[in-house]
């Protein structure tokens, strides 16, 4: 009997640029409501890709004795742990991730912001004045004609949307509330997707995928295959340290003297936003920045004490219309 017994239907689902969303909750609002400004930001990967985005083959999941809110953190602006974390990994002679990492020849050179957006979401390490196009200009010269031409083609689709938005070209990394992280370094490197997917206190299971544009060059997309492996996947360079952190930070805050302690949050706390870019959607924040953190917890604070957006929220006054 299928029809009594057949798989439940998600109640509400919704796709955005060829990602597909699905929520439980069917009295829950809109995609485009819980996404708001982000989608500005989400724009940006979604169009420079000529052929629209390609996940590579195969979905790696593993676990981690962590908490997810660590993961996704870390995602939404931790910028301060990468010299510290990754500071092996980008001085070794390879081809890195992140083209303006701060240990490649670009330091300097780029003017990092992070952007808090609706909702708890955010990005981190962006540029807003045109500096990430000009980095893979620099390095699409290296890999042929075909490359370079690749690139101004990407770069004349954001011009399409805004030139603001051509601008950024290219945001490092971010998280959309609660637990979806997004790699974005530029359109020379691979997408990275991660679902911190918890498992119980302290435990989360991580699926990840690497992805890229459907229509980039054959040599481009098999160097961005060989750089996401490399890098971002379970046994990568940067994906090992990052897990460590997570384990650690987990462990070390599960003791008891620990647990009587609050984590400290106020970098930049006293600071207004950067001033300038009012056609920039969001709350700009100099980098390195707590700003994302604060309304990363701030947004999961309002949801567990049953604030807009919860099903709390939404059936209450139902319920008490009803009587």
């Amino acid at each position: 009997d299928r029809e009594n017994w057949g798989l439940h239907e998600v109640p509400q689902l919704a796709s955005y640029g060829g990602f597909i969303f699905g929520n439980w909750d069917e009295v829950a609002g809109s995609l485009d409501d819980y996404l708001g400004n982000t989608r500005w930001y989400l724009d940006i990967v979604i169009e420079r890709a000529i052929g629209g985005i390609e996940v590579f083959p195969g979905q790696q999941r593993y676990s981690v004795d962590g908490n997810w809110k660590i993961a996704s953190e870390t995602f939404v602006g931790d910028g301060y742990h990468i010299p510290q974390s990754h500071g092996s990994a980008f001085s070794l002679p390879v081809r890195p991730l992140n083209p303006a990492n701060p240990f490649s020849s670009y330091r300097g050179k780029l003017t990092y912001y992070d952007i808090g957006l609706d909702n708890g979401h955010g990005f981190s390490q962006a540029t807003l004045a045109g500096e990430r196009i000009e980095v893979d200009r620099m390095e699409a010269k290296e890999m042929g004609s075909e490359v370079v031409e690749y690139i101004e083609e990407c770069y004349a689709r954001l011009v399409k949307l805004s030139q603001a938005q051509a601008d950024v070209y290219a945001w490092t990394f971010g998280n959309l509330f609660p637990n979806f992280s997004i790699n974005n370094f530029s359109a020379l490197r691979p997408i990275g997707l991660m679902l911190w997917t918890p498992k119980g206190p302290g435990r989360l299971e991580v699926w990840q995928w690497g992805a890229t544009d459907r229509d980039a060059p054959k040599i481009l997309k098999d160097r961005v295959r060989h750089d996401f492996i490399r890098n971002q996947a379970s046994v990568g360079l940067l994906a090992q340290d990052d897990t460590e952190n997570f384990e650690q930070v987990t462990a070390s805050t599960a003791g008891v003297v620990a647990q009587r302690l609050d984590f400290n949050y106020q970098m930049t706390l006293d600071r207004d936003p950067v001033s300038g870019f009012d056609e920039f959607p969001g709350y700009i924040s100099t980098y390195c920045s707590e700003e994302n953190h604060r309304r990363f917890y701030g947004r999961y604070a309002e949801l567990m004490d049953g604030g807009e957006g919860t099903r709390q929220a939404y059936e209450g006054p139902r319920l008490a219309a009803q009587g």
